[in-house]
């Protein structure tokens, strides 16, 4: 794995690569695949002695001290620190240092230091997930049980193209309900890839007849690209990435 170079090269990113280092090896953060990293919140906040507040910016120092529910401060802080941390791993830099950059779509990139590192993240719950690539533009999306739960009856209609419309009334509760969860996360990190935000039609897209199979990477053609998409179900939460390949 790249970052494992950055530990011998003397960077002034020891401690926080130390500290990703760690929460990895006590599965607070798996890599799900290659430059896919899933941290458990609640596990990384068992974990004493890493500084995650030093790995802030200013900015975002002043930010959280808004904040007044200490849980949802906390929270927020977990989740911009891991992402400095896991980033800082490949840019050899200072966590802290970083400055990110969100298009008007809400897409994040790196600003500073200049880099080819694209990356994506999202979190639900207790989780925070988030890829980087050096070549492809790549997006993801997690989502609990609980949220997907509370999100299908306001998105139903404008989720499914006519032929997934057609295929989903075929279907039992069960599996109409499975459906709807890959769905919605495998389109909205088609959607975080191609950078089109949340005004994208969704029933537009339609998937291949395979996204029923979790762990699968299918290939789908829209929007003048081609992407590869992968659905992934860990515990009680839907996992989905995709990358765009290229331009058709």
């Amino acid at each position: 794995m790249e970052w494992i170079s950055v530990i011998s090269k003397g960077f002034g990113t020891e401690s926080a690569v130390y500290g990703l280092l760690t929460l990895m090896k006590l599965g607070a953060v798996i890599l799900l695949k290659e430059d896919v990293y899933l941290a458990d919140l609640d596990q990384c906040r068992a974990v004493s002695g890493i500084p995650y507040e030093n790995y802030l910016s200013e900015d975002e120092k002043k930010r959280l001290s808004l904040i007044t529910v200490s849980q949802s401060r906390n929270t927020m802080m977990l989740r911009r620190s891991l992402t400095r941390m896991i980033i800082s791993s490949y840019l050899n830099c200072y966590p802290e240092k970083i400055r990110f950059y969100r298009n008007s779509y809400g897409k994040p990139s790196v600003i500073e230091p200049v880099t080819d590192l694209k990356f994506n993240l999202s979190h639900s719950g207790k989780y925070l997930i988030l890829v980087t690539d050096r070549n492809r533009e790549a997006g993801v999306d997690i989502e609990t049980a609980h949220s997907l739960r509370k999100r299908k009856y306001e998105v139903m209609e404008s989720l499914y193209s006519p032929e997934e419309s057609a295929f989903y009334q075929s279907l039992s509760k069960t599996e109409q309900y499975q459906m709807f969860c890959r769905t919605w996360v495998m389109k909205e990190a088609v959607i975080k890839a191609l950078s089109l935000g949340l005004t994208a039609d969704l029933g537009k897209i339609s998937l291949p007849a395979a996204a029923d199979r979790s762990g699968s990477i299918l290939t789908l053609d829209f929007y003048n690209a081609v992407l590869t998409i992968q659905w992934i179900i860990k515990e009680d939460s839907h996992i989905a990435i995709a990358y765009r390949e290229e331009e058709i």
